[in-house]
């Protein structure tokens, strides 16, 4: 620090109120302002970048996550599948409705994201960034927001953090946990790379089928014209190795090795690094180290797989941050409660997504759960403020549980809760605790929302 500047006391226009204020427009956030507006409540949302989608768009993720359980269950259903499906009607999506697992073209995510927030009536804040939060006597009151027309207040009545950092129920006061930069899971930067043969890709990898990692590879084809799966696989290393009796992967070195999508053509390549995403140093390290990793994850590609030979970079996707700040709710989820499938009373969403480690020193391991499991209510209600919710990345959960629940289906179904509970406060005195818990399930029910897969 190099000291400290006074700045005089200044007052800033409001520019606008709702009964629901939605900050952060990622895959939690743009479906808790559709869900805030479908179930009755004035809404806004707010969003620093020009599109919505989050992890969906801006760090190119083309695998949302699991839409199913291990006995194959649709578990995540709701506004967030209703995207899903736009996306498959564009052509901008696969969707294997056996094992739920969807696959999808980020850059229509934006056109559909946009489309749907604006058919719903949210009133939409882009290039807009957070920058305070105005609280009394645990009522949050407002937001100061910044943008190019300078500083303003947004008053609301309920108020949901999509932000994935917490940073309104951290600014508000509320406790928060976070690990140490080196113990987080490593925050990465995408490659967009184009001209790759996938012809070429899949031949090499039938001829060193015992070399690599990977589902099934695909039948090779005469004509790569149109979109086919994804076909992603891992270049095995000394310290690659199969673990649970064949449930998980331990593997050392970028992940996935390969990532082919279903364009036929284009495959993407990553760059990991380990931060503190709260620190703009660490970020500004991260964009550095990371991109260069990422070249280099490329180099190593073009060196040793077929078909990468003349691969080109054709854009690189934002800083992917998989975790910094998580909130301390009403309850913390744990890893056991992912492992014996904890049920609640409570129950707002399902989740069954992978334990997806990304460790120091480019480890990366994977362990797939079974069955599925609860999120309650109480996960998304930060301590100490009577009218704020979480959505995403940033709910309640100890370290080892945060790498199942910040997958991007997660959080639309986390997102779709949120923002209903949030509308139903609303209605009442804006404090979230009062709602009737059975109000709220059968309203998400009626949203299609699927809160148990009992027969």
């Amino acid at each position: 620090m190099l000291g400290n500047y006074k700045i005089p006391a200044k007052t800033f226009p409001i520019v606008a109120e709702a009964e629901v204020i939605v900050i952060g427009g990622g895959t939690a956030g743009l479906i808790a302002a559709i869900a805030a507006k479908r179930s009755g409540a004035r809404t806004i949302l707010v969003e620093r970048e020009g599109f919505l989608g989050g992890a969906l768009t801006g760090t190119y993720c083309t695998q949302p996550g699991f839409f199913g359980d291990s006995d194959e269950n649709h578990i995540i259903k709701g506004i967030g599948w209703e995207l899903m499906e736009r996306l498959e009607q564009e052509n901008a999506a696969i969707i294997n409705r056996k094992n739920w697992k969807v696959q999808i073209f980020p850059e229509t995510v934006k056109k559909v994201t946009l489309e749907m927030v604006v058919d719903a009536g949210v009133d939409l804040y882009l290039h807009t960034y957070l920058s305070d939060v105005l609280i009394e006597n645990g009522l949050i009151k407002g937001i100061v927001v910044q943008s190019k027309s300078g500083r303003q207040v947004i008053t609301g009545k309920t108020f949901v953090d999509a932000t994935g950092d917490a940073d309104v129920a951290f600014l508000a006061g509320a406790p928060v946990e976070q690990l140490d930069s080196d113990k987080l899971w490593q925050t990465s930067v995408d490659l967009k790379v184009c001209n790759v043969d996938p012809a070429k890709v899949i031949e090499w990898a039938n001829e060193n089928d015992d070399e690599i990692l990977t589902d099934k590879i695909p039948e090779p084809k005469k004509d790569y014209s149109g979109i086919s799966p994804m076909f992603e696989f891992i270049i095995m290393s000394d310290e690659t190795e199969l673990v649970g009796g064949g449930l998980g992967i331990k593997h050392k070195g970028p992940m996935p090795t390969v990532k082919l999508l279903i364009h036929p053509s284009l495959s993407r390549v990553q760059g990991s690094v380990e931060i503190d995403g709260t620190k703009v140093k660490d970020l500004t390290h991260a964009k550095i180290e990371s991109r260069r990793r990422a070249y280099k994850h490329l180099e190593y590609l073009k060196e040793i797989v077929p078909g990468y030979e003349d691969a080109i970079v054709i854009g690189e996707a934002f800083l992917g941050v998989r975790e910094t700040r998580r909130i301390v709710g009403d309850y913390k989820i744990s890893i056991d409660d992912l492992l014996n499938n904890a049920r609640f009373n409570d129950v707002v969403a399902l989740n069954c997504r992978a334990l997806d480690r990304h460790l120091k020193g480019e480890i990366f391991e994977i362990k797939f759960l079974k069955g599925n499991h609860d999120i309650p209510l109480r996960a998304l209600i930060p301590q100490k403020i009577e009218n704020l919710l979480v959505a995403g990345r940033c709910l309640s959960c100890d370290h080892e549980s945060h790498a199942s629940l910040r997958g991007a289906a997660t959080c639309l179904a986390t997102g779709h809760a949120a923002g209903t509970t949030a509308a139903l406060a609303a209605k009442g005195n804006g404090k979230v605790r009062d709602i009737d818990i059975k109000t709220l399930q059968n309203l998400l029910k009626v949203q299609k929302v699927i809160l148990n897969t009992s027969k």
